[in-house]
């Protein structure tokens, strides 16, 4: 393993958060929420969950509203970038990049393996960084 990054079994890469925020930043990236989360995002910002609700999570419910050019809402510029929820980040947000979906769809890995600074690929498993 380079750089000390975190690797997992089945994963074709290792990983070492740079605080690049460009994980938040994905076009088309989707954050669920569920009933427990929501109470402690909101707790955390001071908020009732139908307060949190009704400002941050899209009609349907079940996820985040995106923030400025698709960013997550959430996410505060600056060097390094960073969440302001971190503490009670969603599930989804917390696992990064070990999702499921990355193995399952190769156009996805690809394309944040390309974006996300902190993500190493195999070179014998993997996609190449461009």
């Amino acid at each position: 393993m380079s750089e000390g990054g975190e690797r997992r079994d089945g994963y074709p890469f290792t990983w070492s958060c740079r605080r690049s925020g460009n994980c938040c930043a994905i076009p088309g990236g989707v954050v669920r929420v569920d009933g427990d989360e929501v109470a402690a995002i909101a707790a955390f910002l001071g908020l009732s969950p139908a307060a949190f609700r009704s400002l941050y999570v899209q009609p349907d419910g079940e996820r985040l509203k995106d923030g400025l050019g698709n960013r997550c809402v959430f996410l505060r510029d600056g060097a390094p970038a960073g969440c302001a929820i971190y503490p009670v980040r969603p599930a989804k947000c917390a696992s990064f990049p070990f999702w499921p979906e990355l193995l399952a769809d190769p156009a996805l890995l690809a394309r944040v393996l390309r974006t996300c600074p902190g993500l190493r690929a195999d070179a014998e498993d993997g996609p190449e960084r461009r």
